[in-house]
């Protein structure tokens, strides 16, 4: 067995035996004004719309094409008839209120205000009548479901609340039925602490709670409350900011796309409460440093601090590749660091150049300075856009198209039209020169696509038309309008886009002759209009600058260490998407939305993830459960074609751990240093009687990975490598007619081909069009090889290199050398001495020696020579890490 040191490091600390728990009562509270300001203070303020108002008034481009988008959703709204609710209402009718409400606030026109009281009474007549649900939903099925529901019901009545439309019984009625909402959706919410699900719960109680101005229910959206009945703490926002998220920035689910879910929730509790003289963006709220009475069994406590959420904002930038793709740990959908509202609002507070960079690329993506009520797509290529006065149908303005061969352009709006009639949209196009480029109109309704005729040939001005059929009833529904110019080179004018559904229903199209001025990449909404910057610099983000994140956080020489999240990114040129980087996930298990993979690494080179995460099939997908939940579809070890626990042999997709059960890695070892960035960390609760060690290093173009298995007793054991593309090997290789393997997750392996048993060093190949990842492997002896493909996805096609070997011992020392050519690796030697490791890496005119101790407290030491006189070019140590109690 490995020798091991105190199972802590640099922040977390599972706690092995009983602490004492503190009083739930001795928790950090944040004051609650004794007074709330007037409506509108939910999710907007007096301020905010006298704001608003006088940018409209002064012709602001941005907010005339905002107010025509809300009027637009409100006219339609207005169209429609009040019907009784039976049962839990549409959230379709919220979205009409919320619409209503808006253009009432914008306009002070009473219509507006009268349709929203309509709806609004009647939706309170429902939610006093419905039951809450098994998953803790009243209006809709469940506390995910109901806290978008939540926010506009909320809206809505925040909005119309002084409007002389609402009687005093009326706003009686409607606050009853916030409380009820809040209460039942919120309140009894099955997640009580660190769950995405408390998130949305937080935000019911938020909503409902300024809205009806029930200090009960923002006090437990902001500091939480004890629940005698459950005997348990709910956490508030407060508790989640301090515990839920880790000193590092990680959330407990450690996964980037929960991150992104979690903080939509958060957003609406952050805005609220502010509006109301709750300051969270820069409240220096305590960190919980050990257990308290009530509170979530996961202990990643500490280190003493001020926290808020900016470590939490700050996070994904840091867990990024170099050209932003992120590695899919666990359930996470989100490929890459993304935009999200909360940015904006968080460069407001915070004014971070990192979250101006990410906003304005997503305004440049939309079209900065685009056509107001537009924005335009470059879905590829490079191609240009322009308004041209006097140049359309009609003398008017026109929309200029140009694309190169590989190019795509598009301007894109959102219209809403009645559910049951036929909307008819139409365009008037010019192609000034065509060379394979196709001009033409699809209208996105639902699931369905719908085409105009394409303009493929130069020549005059011509109409083009479709026709889209009518949805399942007569509420409002959204059909999305690309003018599109794609398929080859081209160059074109568009004017006159039309929409229209019958009569007594207006033209649809905003700002059809594209002669309303430009707005700024802003999406045209009520929201945005209210908190979106209206001038945000270019910003800057660059991974080659040092940074903490948090409190524990550490991104220095390009590399990144989330010590409590248990992540390890390292780039070897962090300014360069072609660079090779790895991600090595170690950290502590967390929640049903983790996968059984300690210790497992994703490999990004030459533009994209070469080695990819397993990442989320979706819940209703058998493959969630016999695939990406098993461990063999990691990059990790397996052990006797079981999962590691908490999954183990469990049917569960949501398996987690039971009792006093903790799975965590410990880190040993982060070098971020010039020639030679590592890191090693270990794990000794993934599988019984068994330690897991893994060093990772980057050298020169060459990833060198060692991966050490010690156990108790005879064992399977698999190191999986899954790539991208179609895998070759050196050496005999004999298709199997039977696969071997037996276990859960093993059966998705397919093409199975087993390589003969050879001594020396294993050669194999991943192809994916002129991308190679080449692989040299030092196994044990009597190893085996099998190559396979893994099951296909959404066209993903990935292959699996698997050496087993069977025993108490192995060791794997692998090295993956990305390339667009040739292998640039030459010879690889690897050498054993009483456990420690020496692995030498021949390249062209260079030799790398690397040598890694047994012991978990030895130096990892690396040199450089010339291939032909042993001339020393470099010489590098990296120290191991000093385990540190919280």
């Amino acid at each position: 067995m490995l020798r091991s040191l105190p199972r802590t490091f640099l922040g977390l600390a599972p706690l092995l035996t009983a602490a004492a728990a503190a009083p739930w009562q001795d928790l950090y509270r944040v004051p609650i004004p004794e007074e709330l300001p007037p409506h509108p203070r939910v999710f907007c303020s007096a301020a905010d719309l006298t704001r608003v108002r006088g940018q409209i008034a002064a012709g602001d481009a941005y907010a005339v094409a905002c107010r025509d988008a809300v009027l637009a959703s409100a006219e339609a709204a207005l169209r429609e008839k009040i019907a009784a609710i039976e049962g839990q209402p549409s959230p379709a009718v919220l979205a009409r209120a919320a619409a209503l409400a808006q253009g009432y606030a914008l306009t002070a026109d009473e219509r507006f205000a009268r349709q929203t009281r309509a709806i609004l009474l009647a939706v309170a007549d429902a939610a006093m009548r419905l039951e809450r649900t098994g998953q803790a939903g009243l209006l809709a099925p469940n506390t995910l479901a109901e806290g978008p529901v939540a926010v506009n019901f909320a809206m809505a009545y925040d909005l119309v609340a002084d409007s002389a439309a609402l009687t005093a019984a009326d706003r009686e009625g409607i606050r009853g039925a916030l409380r009820r909402v809040a209460w039942e959706a919120g309140h009894r919410c099955h997640h009580p602490n660190s769950s995405n699900w408390r998130s949305w719960a937080l935000c019911v109680l938020a909503s409902c709670g300024f809205a009806a101005g029930d200090r009960r229910l923002i006090e437990e959206a902001i500091n939480g409350a004890w629940d005698p009945e459950r005997e348990c703490y709910l956490y508030g926002v407060v508790q989640q900011l301090t515990h839920s998220v880790f000193s590092d920035g990680i959330h407990w689910e450690r996964c980037m796309g929960y991150t992104y879910y979690t903080g939509s929730a958060l957003m609406y509790v952050l805005v609220a409460a502010a509006n109301s003289g709750v300051d969270l963006w820069h409240a220096d709220l305590p960190g919980i440093t050990g257990p308290f009475q009530g509170g979530a069994p996961h202990e990643e406590y500490g280190p003493p601090g001020p926290r808020s959420i900016k470590a939490f904002l700050d996070a994904p930038f840091y867990y990024a590749f170099p050209g932003g793709g992120f590695a899919r740990i666990g359930d996470s959908p989100t490929r890459a660091l993304a935009y999200h509202p909360l940015y904006e609002l968080a460069w407001r507070e915070y004014r971070d150049p990192k979250y101006a960079w990410l906003i304005r690329r997503e305004r440049d993506r939309r079209g900065q300075d685009s056509p107001s009520g537009w924005h335009i797509w470059t879905p590829s290529g490079t191609p240009s856009w322009s308004l041209v006065p006097e140049m359309g149908a009609n003398g008017s303005a026109a929309l200029r198209f140009e694309t190169p061969p590989d190019a795509r352009i598009a301007a894109v709006q959102d219209v809403v039209c009645p559910g049951n009639r036929v909307l008819r949209v139409s365009g008037r196009v010019k192609a000034l020169a065509m060379a394979g480029g196709r001009a033409h109109i699809r209208c996105n309704a639902g699931q369905d696509a719908f085409f105009t005729e394409s303009v493929t040939a130069a020549g005059d001005w011509r109409e083009v038309s479709v026709e889209v059929p009518p949805g399942t009833g007569p509420a409002p529904r959204s059909v999305r309008l690309h003018v599109f110019l794609e398929g080859g080179a081209g160059e074109v004018l568009w004017d006159a886009i039309r929409a229209t559904a019958g009569e007594g229903v207006p033209d649809l199209v905003r700002n059809g002759s594209f002669a309303a001025g430009r707005a700024d990449g802003r999406p045209d909404s009520f929201w945005h209009l209210v908190h979106g910057a209206a001038r945000v610099p270019e910003g800057r983000y660059d991974l080659a600058e040092d940074a903490d994140i948090g409190l524990s956080g550490r991104h220095r020489n390009g590399c990144t260490l989330f010590p409590v999240g248990g992540f390890v990114i390292l780039r070897s040129d962090p300014g360069d998407p072609e660079a090779l980087a790895v991600n090595l996930a170690f950290g502590p298990y967390g929640s049903g939305h983790d996968h059984p993979d300690r210790l497992t690494l994703t490999v990004h080179a030459l533009g994209q993830t070469l080695c990819p995460d397993a990442g989320s099939w979706g819940y209703e997908n058998p493959m969630h459960l016999t695939w990406a939940n098993q461990t063999v579809a990691h990059n990790t070890v397996c052990l006797d074609e079981r999962a590691q626990e908490p999954q183990g042999l469990s049917k569960s997709i949501w398996a987690g751990e039971r009792g006093d059960q903790r799975v965590f890695g410990v880190l040993r070892l982060f070098h971020p240093g010039g020639h030679l960035k590592a890191v090693r960390a270990t794990c000794d609760t993934a599988y019984p009687d068994t330690s897991l060690d893994r060093t990772v290093c980057l050298v020169g173009d060459c990833l060198v990975d060692v991966f050490r298995v010690a156990a108790a007793g005879d064992h399977t054991i698999d190191l999986p490598l899954h790539a991208r593309g179609e895998v070759t090997a050196d050496g005999s290789l004999t298709p199997l007619a039977e696969s071997p393997f037996s276990g859960l997750g093993y059966a998705h392996l397919q093409g199975i081909r087993r390589r003969e048993a050879q001594t020396g060093i294993v050669r194999a190949t991943f192809t994916d069009g002129d991308r190679r990842l080449y692989l040299l492997q030092s196994v044990p002896p009597d190893a085996e090889i099998f190559l396979a493909r893994d099951p296909e996805r959404r066209g993903d096609e990935n292959s699996c290199l698997l050496a087993r070997r069977h025993g108490r011992q192995a060791t794997f020392v692998t090295v993956l050398a990305p390339s667009r050519g040739e292998c640039p690796v030459r010879h690889l030697r690897v050498t054993s001495d009483a456990g420690a490791v020496a692995v030498e890496i021949h390249h062209a005119g260079v030799i790398d020696r690397l040598a890694l101790p047994d012991a978990v407290d030895g130096a990892l030491r690396f040199e450089r020579r010339t291939g032909q006189d042993a001339r020393l070019l470099a010489r590098e140590e990296a120290r191991p890490e000093p385990p540190r109690q919280p």
